[in-house]
């Protein structure tokens, strides 16, 4: 089936959004991984089963068409630091979010991404999660927005938080409030700092919907702050993977499990 993988370009990975509520599909719940299964049982209510079982049929479903591989054959690992990849020699990269009934999907060949999707709707708490999350500047962009824009707003700063976050797959290691990624849904380069290093990004937004908001990032390579040496730096950059695995050996040699 390998002939019949589609062609990804590495500079625009594709999005696709799945109306979980009405996901119908051939393929049968039994294609999830054990521990996919176990976290679908795990949920208390049987709608989040649901839903929780069709986005990630559905991603199965969409890596098919991108590898050629039966979805049977998919192998899902989990990093050092907990983000998902396709097992074996594949530059595939993908990243699901859901929110409530709506999952978005991102599949690309060039390098580690992320994606974000939320429903829009009311946010009375906004301020008190901008407060912990967002950074000084993107508190007071918010806060002087008119009353009936700020909601928009937060889930579209929210979402690009988020998919930088999913894009880097480092955990607890990065604050959101220590990166700034703005309240607009543009395109833009964003710098990340870790550690001695700065991971440098493309964000823009997932294509749009009346109903929700979207965004996308692409870990495009790491910069370092102080002398980088060592495989995969190239003229002071590292490439993404490279990086991945040096920060997982610091975070082991730090005794952080």
């Amino acid at each position: 089936m390998a002939g019949d993988a589609h062609a990804l370009s590495v500079d625009a990975p594709v999005c696709r959004y799945v109306e979980l509520d009405r996901f119908t599909d051939a393929l049968p719940a039994q294609v999830l991984s054990v521990e996919e299964r176990a976290r679908a049982e795990s949920l208390r209510f049987p709608l989040d089963r649901q839903r929780f079982v069709a986005a990630h049929v559905a991603l199965r479903q969409a890596l098919c068409a991108y590898t050629g591989l039966d979805p049977a054959a998919l192998t899902l690992v989990t990093g050092a630091f907990g983000k998902p990849s396709l097992s074996g020699p594949t530059r595939i990269q993908f990243s699901l979010s859901h929110s409530q009934g709506l999952a978005l999907i991102a599949i690309g060949g060039l390098g580690p991404l992320g994606a974000d999707v939320e429903l829009l709707r009311p946010m009375p708490d906004a301020a008190a999660l901008a407060a912990a999350h967002f950074t000084p500047r993107e508190q007071e962009a918010l806060a002087a927005l008119p009353a009936h824009e700020r909601d928009p707003a937060f889930l579209t700063c929210w979402t690009r938080k988020e998919a930088c976050l999913k894009a880097i797959g480092v955990g607890l290691l990065v604050s959101p409030q220590s990166f700034e990624v703005g309240l607009a849904p543009e395109r833009r380069r964003v710098e990340v700092p870790v550690a001695d290093r700065t991971l440098v990004l493309e964000l823009g937004p997932a294509p749009a919907r009346p109903d929700s908001v979207g965004s996308l990032a692409t870990w495009r390579h790491t910069e370092a702050r102080a002398q980088a040496s060592g495989a995969g730096s190239e003229g002071g950059r590292m490439r993404p993977r490279n990086a991945l695995k040096g920060m997982a050996e610091a975070r082991c040699a730090g005794g952080v499990a």
